[in-house]
C-alpha cells in the first residue's frame, strides 16, 4: 500500500445545552458528508443509527449530539504536545526533561533534532464508526451530484432521458437565434453518446445506493 497524507480537520461542536464537545477530526471534507447524507434522504435507505433523515436538513443532522458528525470523527485523542505531572508508558510517546533557565534558541535547535531522529510516520488510518471507502482526493463530488439528480429524473420523476439532457444544458447563448437552440436542443436530446452517458449514471447512482445502505460511500468496494 502507498502511504499518502491525509489532513484532519478538526472541530469542536456545542451540545444543545451550550456546552462544549471534545476536539475531534475528520479525514474527510464536511461537503462529503453533506453529499452522503443527500444520497441516504433521497434512497431512504441507511444504516438504523442514522436517525430518520426525514426530520432533518443537513445542518441540523451533522450538529445533533446523536448523529452527523458523531458517526464520522475520529476517537478522541489527547494532543500531541502537552505538560504532564505524572509520566506514563505509553507507545509513540517520549518525555524530556527542560531546564526552563536555558537558552530559547538552543532548546528550539535541540527539540527540532530531537524530532527529526525521532518522529515516525502518522497514523492516518481512519478510526471513525462511518468513513468514505476513497481518500478525498479521489471523491468526485460533482459527478455523484450530477448522478443523484439523473437517478431522481429518471428514476422517480420518471423523466426521459433526453428531457435529463435538457436540464443540463447551460442557458442559450446570446449568439443562438431560438430557431438554433431549439434544433441544438433536439439534437442534443437525441445523442446517442449523450443518452448512453445517462443510462450509465443510473447505474452508478444504483451502485452508491446500494453502499449507502450498508454505511458506506460513494460506490465500489473497501
Amino acid at each position: 500500500m502507498v502511504w499518502m497524507r491525509r489532513t484532519i480537520f478538526t472541530y469542536r461542536l456545542k451540545n444543545p445545552d451550550g456546552s462544549l464537545r471534545d476536539a475531534r477530526g475528520l479525514y474527510w471534507k464536511k461537503e462529503t458528508y453533506r453529499e452522503w447524507f443527500e444520497w441516504a434522504k433521497m434512497s431512504g435507505k441507511y444504516p438504523n443509527d442514522w436517525g430518520n433523515l426525514d426530520l432533518y436538513e443537513f445542518d441540523d443532522w451533522w450538529k445533533h449530539p446523536n448523529y452527523g458528525f458523531e458517526l464520522f470523527c475520529e476517537p478522541s485523542k489527547p494532543e500531541p504536545l502537552e505538560v504532564v505531572s505524572n509520566i506514563t508508558n505509553q507507545k509513540n510517546y517520549a518525555y524530556l526533561q527542560v531546564d526552563l533557565t536555558a537558552d530559547e534558541k538552543k532548546l528550539e535547535r535541540m527539540f527540532q533534532n530531537f524530532i527529526k531522529k525521532n518522529s515516525k510516520k502518522p497514523d492516518v488510518k481512519s478510526y471513525a464508526k462511518y468513513q468514505p471507502i476513497r481518500h478525498q482526493q479521489f471523491l468526485k463530488l460533482n459527478s455523484y451530484k450530477r448522478y443523484r439528480r439523473t437517478y431522481v429524473m429518471r428514476e422517480i420523476e420518471g423523466k426521459s432521458r433526453g428531457d435529463v439532457i435538457e436540464d443540463r444544458m447551460p442557458p442559450k447563448p446570446p449568439h443562438l437565434t431560438n430557431k438554433e437552440w431549439k434544433e441544438k436542443i433536439h439534437a442534443d436530446r437525441n445523442d446517442l453518446d449523450f443518452l448512453r452517458s445517462v443510462s450509465r449514471e443510473v447505474r452508478k447512482a444504483k451502485l452508491i445506493i446500494k453502499n449507502v445502505e450498508k454505511g458506506r460511500f460513494p460506490y465500489g468496494k473497501p
